[in-house]
């Protein structure tokens, strides 16, 4: 089959810190099948290039300076940072249907993958007719698109691009009810199909017999990330172990004012941001962290994660996870089987949840070997990118 992907987030260069789960199952997908990707253009990086064996067309949008919609945090947060941004959208999504369009028209395509009902959905739909063949269209939802985007504009448009897509992915089944409820799609043409984790190759537990020691959040520093609920859980923490550390990887739009909160907290010595890493460099946190916490909320404007892959990851690396509760995270872990789920937006919360896995060494063993077995089974690339091949195969089979 030949696929070609449309993404609003890819890695721009090789180590790139951006969110590679679009990069990693075109990888899983390329094996047999051809992949062309479609992704905005930054600053300083080529146009047109084969990135990991996978050919990448970018799109100009605007001066190269002012490329500022995608990318660094994603776009609905880039959006929130500055509405002025607003004017880039319509920009943003003519210079991806003109390349779309031209690319259709140059080759024969089985699969249009979107990632994201909007922009990318919408690209798809508008594309199709130029196209040379008639290819099918994937639309997959991550979150923030099903969620946050709400109006009756918006909702219209969703509706729109759906019912005129092939078929509809969800990466966890809170948001195919979702999907369901909003009238997007029959439920017989939504499929749930996660992202997934390498569970066996950059995902693994450290060495038998490594101690692990320490706290580790992993996540863009952005609202529905909920940091700031863990950092005000950590003076409790710190009452009861007061050598216990905090490391926080990632970057975002918050992070001056969540380095003001410890301040202001007195926990600048026992907390250390990081700033992004590569997935090269997280593994080795997750094979040596004691416990990975992720505090992640329903934002008031109600948006929220799907399933994160940032939890799949820890859990392959047999690393302790106590996630907030929220809808997507029920799909990735089973409380007090996999791993602890607490109540949302509650720094006590998560104080206590932290405080009953460092005085349970025995419960620490189990979630941790429960956790990767779960992974392995549910989430490994191999199964995830399996899920996607049988969808595509249906769809561009002869009728």
């Amino acid at each position: 089959m030949k696929i070609l992907v449309l993404t609003s987030t890819y890695s721009r260069y090789k180590n790139d810190t951006e969110p590679k789960f679009v990069d990693n199952l075109c990888q899983q997908l390329s094996s047999g099948n051809t992949i062309h990707v479609i992704a905005p253009h930054a600053k300083g990086i080529p146009r047109k290039e084969i990135l990991d064996g996978i050919p990448v067309f970018r799109f100009r949008y605007c001066f190269e300076s002012w490329q500022t919609l995608a990318y660094d945090g994603g776009i609905l947060p880039n959006l929130k940072q500055n509405r002025l941004r607003m004017l880039l959208v319509p920009l943003f999504i003519i210079s991806q249907l003109m390349l779309t369009i031209q690319l259709l028209r140059k080759n024969h395509y089985d699969i249009i993958h979107a990632h994201w009902i909007i922009p990318q959905g919408l690209v798809a739909i508008l594309a199709r007719p130029f196209a040379k063949s008639t290819p099918a269209i994937v639309l997959t939802s991550h979150g923030g698109d099903l969620f946050a985007l709400k109006g009756a504009l918006l909702s219209y448009l969703k509706k729109w691009i759906t019912r005129r897509a092939d078929a509809l992915t969800v990466v966890s089944s809170a948001m195919k009810r979702k999907a369901v409820e909003l009238g997007l799609q029959e439920e017989s043409g939504i499929a749930e199909i996660p992202m997934g984790v390498d569970s066996y190759g950059t995902f693994l537990p450290a060495a038998h017999g490594t101690g692990r020691t320490g706290l580790l959040f992993v996540g863009r520093l952005v609202d529905k990330k909920g940091l700031e609920y863990l950092l005000k859980a950590m003076p409790i923490v710190l009452a009861k172990y007061p050598m216990q550390h905090l490391t926080v990887t990632g970057d975002g739009p918050l992070k001056k004012s969540l380095v003001a909160l410890c301040h202001q907290l007195d926990i600048t010595n026992r907390v250390e941001f990081t700033g992004s890493l590569t997935n090269r460099d997280i593994a080795p946190l997750l094979q040596s962290c004691e416990i990975a916490v992720f505090p992640s909320i329903v934002t008031d404007s109600g948006d929220q994660e799907g399933t994160p892959v940032a939890i799949m990851e820890a859990l392959a690396c047999g690393c302790v996870t106590i996630a907030s509760d929220y809808p997507g995270v029920r799909d990735i872990i089973t409380d007090g089987e996999t791993g602890l789920i607490v109540a949302g937006k509650s720094s006590e919360a998560l104080a206590q949840g932290i405080l009953t896995l460092l005085d349970n060494p025995e419960m620490q063993q189990q979630l941790s070997d429960n956790g990767r077995a779960s992974v392995q089974t549910h989430y490994d690339w191999q199964v995830i990118s399996g899920k996607f091949i049988a969808l595509f195969r249906t769809l561009s089979a002869p009728t």
